[in-house]
């Protein structure tokens, strides 16, 4: 594993070039590479590559274990760990055997009622409310399934389910950085999860949805990582699991679990030999479905809520609507910092997409030739732009330099967020935000799609348009946003009470 110097992302081998891994320093992966992002400035690197998220992670000199108040590493050795959305360097550290000491005093004090609470010890962290994430997450569901299988040791008592589908959630949590290894076991766990579901049927003369539920979330798991394989045969077989997971959400009426199996079945089917294109705005109809029902029931803040937007956002990127995925992704990373801080993976997964998106290209005209070059402001009212370049590809910042052009001599590039001004004929037009679809081949003016919908498409001359660099504040009411997978859960006998603490991050729930 190492770190990517663009996205500070720790990943495997097979995400980098056998050129970029072998460089110290400044090695990209293929994805920040084909995307051209820059390299980030050597203080805000890590130092440390085995630690992803230093600052999060690492406890100062005097931090303790809030549950046996010792500092430094327990009798194992092993250190204090934190890993959810507890800040500061000392809140929320603890060995993770004390973690796991804790977890196992709480299930021993379980009421035997909602499985939600015999899960929540071992899910969320008891300071801040939120999820573990990462290899605490997963190293925690490891040590789950191991007392469920010392406690219970029936292999058909439910809660075995319970574990297993945990540890599936946290290893699909971190599907780009498993090793081959974990992705062998995320099939394993999912073939156990549905052997066990199969005689729980002979079991139960009328099976529990809770039951059915944790075979819905097994087989669009293990289709998504099948998906990922990339062949044929893959995408045949994924076509089986997301037909099965869509039937299971089916049965116990499981309205945004439908829907995401459709959306992940027509894609699966799409690539199979033969199979028909999904519209991309397809897609983004069931995305966005999908999010309104998980606002509804969990909230904004809830980390699968950012998580489904950030989704619809990148979905919205490559329709094309880039002024839409801004917007959307600025308020889902806004929320995200609050609720969760500024090194929660769902934060920095936002930001490092705004940091790509909120680059200004244009084209500038040179000898008759048109380059490529990044936009970095306006001068002089408007009249000059001072840019930066010309981009190769792969970019190169050491070889590119920043001077002044004349604006007249710049173009917008495809999906440039602009305002209009000038315009004579349009006047109501004027201050208005839009982005740049395309260009028209006979008058050379570009077809702007403006912000508010009330408004239809206009060709638009270069001259009665400004790059905007910042997008002004959103007057209108924020459309809202969408899906991920929710963790597994059914719901409590009030309603109302359940949301309040499903939105505090304390439960989960299901909702049909």
């Amino acid at each position: 594993m190492k770190i990517c110097a663009a996205c500070c992302q720790e990943l495997p081998q097979d995400k980098f070039s056998k050129k970029q891994w072998q460089f110290k320093q400044q090695r990209r992966c293929k994805e920040c590479i084909d995307v051209n992002r820059e390299v980030q400035q050597k203080n805000a690197m890590p130092t440390n590559e085995s630690t992803e998220v230093q600052d999060r992670q690492s406890p100062c000199a005097n931090a303790e274990c809030w549950i046996c108040l010792g500092g430094g590493p327990d009798e194992s050795g092993q250190p204090l760990r934190r890993d959810c959305s507890c800040r500061g360097q000392s809140a929320g550290f603890a060995h993770i055997s004390c973690l796991v000491d804790y977890a196992e005093q709480k299930n021993e004090q379980w009421d035997g009622h909602d499985p939600n609470k015999f899960r929540e010890p071992w899910e969320f962290c008891a300071n801040c409310h939120q999820g573990y994430q990462n290899d605490l997450a997963v190293d925690l569901a490891s040590k789950f399934v191991t007392f469920v299988e010392r406690k219970y040791p029936d292999k058909q008592c439910p809660l075995h389910l319970e574990a297993l589908v945990l540890k599936l959630e946290t290893l699909r949590n971190m599907a780009s950085r498993l090793q081959p290894k974990q992705k062998q076991e995320v099939k394993k766990i999912a073939s156990n999860v549905l052997f066990m579901a199969e005689k729980m049927k002979k079991k139960y003369s009328s099976l529990p949805k809770r039951i059915i539920l944790a075979e819905a979330v097994t087989y669009s798991i293990l289709g998504r990582f099948i998906f990922l394989e990339g062949t044929e045969e893959s995408f045949k077989a994924a076509v089986v699991c997301f037909e099965k997971c869509r039937d299971a959400n089916e049965a116990i009426g499981n309205t945004s679990g439908i829907t995401l199996a459709e959306t992940y079945l027509a894609y699966a089917k799409s690539k199979c030999e033969g199979g028909s294109q999904v519209s991309i705005e397809t897609v983004l109809e069931k995305l966005q479905q999908v999010y309104e029902h998980r606002v509804e029931i969990f909230g904004e803040n809830a980390p699968w809520t950012l998580s489904a937007g950030v989704d619809f956002a990148l979905t919205l990127e490559k329709a094309n609507r880039l002024l839409e995925a801004e917007r959307l992704l600025t308020k889902l990373a806004v929320i995200s910092k609050r609720v969760h801080g500024p090194d929660h993976q769902l934060t920095k997964k936002a930001a490092s997409h705004l940091e790509l998106w909120t680059k200004r290209y244009v084209m500038v005209s040179c000898q008759h030739q048109w380059f490529l070059f990044q936009a970095l402001r306006y001068e002089e009212d408007g009249k000059e732009c001072v840019v930066k370049g010309p981009i190769a590809t792969p970019r190169n910042i050491q070889d590119e330099t920043s001077f002044t052009v004349a604006t007249e001599d710049i173009r917008p590039t495809m999906d440039s967020p602009v305002i209009c001004h000038g315009l004579e004929s349009s006047p109501h037009l004027n201050g208005k935000v839009g982005d740049v679809r395309s260009q028209d081949k006979d008058t050379g003016l570009y077809r702007i799609h403006f912000e508010d919908k009330d408004l239809e498409p206009c060709l638009v001359n270069h001259g009665n348009m400004r790059i905007l660099f910042e997008l002004p504040v959103e007057m209108r009411e924020e459309v809202v946003l969408p899906p991920v997978e929710a963790p597994l859960t059914l719901p409590g006998k009030d309603e109302a009470a359940t949301k309040a603490m499903s939105r505090k991050g304390q439960v989960t729930i299901y909702h049909e």
